[in-house]
């Protein structure tokens, strides 16, 4: 239900243990070279296994090989992944390390564990954790059975481990424009933001655009593996300061190199944060201050829609996918849209479609009063509700071989966290409406036709209304039919789709975006 996406390693590793029998085949391992976009490495890996996404490669010599290796990076906190890992070794914990290694890349910890799979005997497992300058913990892991073990980890994990290395981008062509880094105050006391500023060529004045992200902890990239190897605000960095536009982009407080708490940032601190990036940029001879600007993605267009109401330093103001609604009446729509999106139109009827509609919004209800009973209650009938009334063939691909307690119980361990969270107890008693609605300087709100996340259909009418009550001339609200959440050309707009596409935005966005910009400022010739 929720905007804020972990994507963790709990997510990418599942099902990598398999409960199937096969015959040792201890056979020597070649290596070759791979670079992988999506986790931002580069190194070796086994020649001839089947990557099978998200980082991982498998064997697959013979029916029911486990011999696998998984290659991973996260924009997480080292405890974090530990704590993602472990239970899916059938520990509450990681044992001591066995060892420490240094490469020229990473300082890496190694641990080693074994465990009893029915059918198979004993499967060891191999993991190396290593924290990254830019925030990010990588993972190697290889699993495999006993008998087969002495020979990949001598041939495949270590020296996966010992070549594995941050990936080198290639040299960008005829660049126009210089990247600097830069740190500067947060909203809080306790925060300092690390961000990259991107200068035009030429001495400026520059006008200049900050980037605010979307939910969950984003780097200054707004980079989404293991979901995607889209980078979208690299992209709209360099299409801006390309153009003469100056972008201040930065990690998250508690993220990368920025420091502070992300979890237990609500909002409004984000808005903060917000506001401290256009405080530096005033402090910048090279950026003129009558022309700031803020471009805010998903939750981060709620910022855009709260500093473009109340910030006398900027100039203009754009939405990219930014809700416009109550968050309640946003995340019912989300859940509805993702359904609908995964299950088809079918998974109900259209009465059933109502009924889903009302449960979850009194779910949401209670979780945005702060009730913790009523929220788990009303959740668990509406799960136990979900299991009764969807179209089996559904039901078997969300629950398989799940009992209805089981599924029960396993959904309301895996949401309440999140529901009786402060975070999201403030997002659902947001209404972006009310903030655009006392805007009054040129906006932009763009929209994905497919999204799922932010529904076109709900939020970029309720902008176009909410700016037209304010009294605003300047302001165009525009929806891109076949984009999704991230501005992809997309078939449905799922979440899982977000993978499968080429990382790179929908061909109109940059040029809409880019023209938007370039008429309202004037540009240093």
């Amino acid at each position: 239900m929720s905007l804020r996406k972990w994507w963790l390693t709990a997510v990418w590793l599942m099902g990598l243990l398999f409960a199937a029998p096969a015959l040792a085949q201890s056979q020597p391992v070649p290596l070759a070279p791979f670079d992988d976009p999506l986790m931002q490495v580069q190194g070796v890996i086994p020649d001839g296994w089947t990557a099978a996404g998200n980082g991982l490669y498998r064997r697959g010599q013979a029916a029911g090989d486990l011999a696998l290796l998984a290659v991973q990076t996260a924009l997480a906190r080292r405890a974090q992944i530990e704590a993602a890992i472990a239970p899916q070794l059938g520990l509450s914990a990681l044992p001591e390390p066995a060892g420490m290694l240094q490469t020229d890349a990473y300082a890496w910890t190694l641990y080693q564990v074994d465990i009893t799979v029915p059918g198979a005997g004993t499967v060891r497992v191999d993991l190396a954790l290593a924290d990254g300058a830019d925030g990010r913990v990588t993972i190697v892991l290889l699993q495999a059975l006993a008998d087969d073990y002495d020979v990949l980890h001598e041939g495949v994990f270590l020296p996966v481990v010992q070549a594995l290395a941050p990936r080198v981008e290639a040299a960008q062509a005829e660049r126009t424009y210089t990247d600097e880094d830069v740190t500067f105050p947060g909203g809080a006391a306790d925060v300092t933001l690390a961000g990259t500023l991107s200068l035009p060529a030429g001495a400026g004045p520059f006008p200049a655009l900050v980037l605010v992200t979307g939910s969950g902890p984003q780097d200054r990239d707004e980079s989404l593996a293991p979901l995607t190897a889209l980078r979208p605000f690299a992209l709209i960095a360099d299409a801006l300061a390309q153009a003469g536009v100056a972008v201040l982009r930065y990690d998250d407080r508690g993220v990368g190199r920025s420091t502070g708490d992300f979890d237990a940032a609500l909002t409004e601190d984000f808005r903060a944060d917000a506001a401290a990036a256009i405080d530096y940029l005033l402090t910048r001879e090279q950026i003129d201050a009558a022309q700031i600007g803020l471009l805010g993605h998903s939750e981060g267009g709620i910022v855009a829609a709260m500093l473009g109401a109340s910030d006398p330093d900027l100039a203009f103001v754009i939405g990219m996918a930014p809700p416009a609604v109550r968050g309640v009446e946003l995340l019912v729509a989300q859940n509805l849209a993702i359904l609908r999106a995964q299950a088809g139109s079918d998974a109900f009827s259209a009465a059933g479609w109502v009924d889903y509609e009302d449960r979850i919004r009194s779910v949401l209800e209670a979780a945005a009063a702060g009730d913790p009973d009523s929220t788990e209650a009303l959740l668990r009938e509406t799960l136990g509700w979900l299991y009764d009334t969807i179209a089996p063939e559904m039901l078997a691909q969300m629950a398989p071989e799940t009992d209805r307690e089981t599924f029960i119980e396993q959904s309301v361990q895996a949401q309440m966290p999140t529901l009786t969270s402060r975070w999201y107890q403030a997002l659902l008693n947001i209404d972006a409406g009310e903030y655009w609605r006392q805007v009054r300087i040129p906006a932009l709100g763009i929209f994905g036709g497919l999204d799922v996340q932010v529904p076109a259909d709900q939020n970029a009418s309720a902008m176009q209304t909410a700016l037209e009550e304010a009294g605003n001339t300047g302001f165009s609200v525009i929806t891109l039919p076949n984009a999704n959440h991230l501005f992809q050309a997309a078939q449905t707009g799922e979440i899982e789709e977000y993978g499968t596409l080429p990382a790179e935005f929908t061909p109109d966005f940059l040029p809409l975006l880019v023209d938007w910009v370039l008429g309202h400022v004037r540009v240093v010739e």
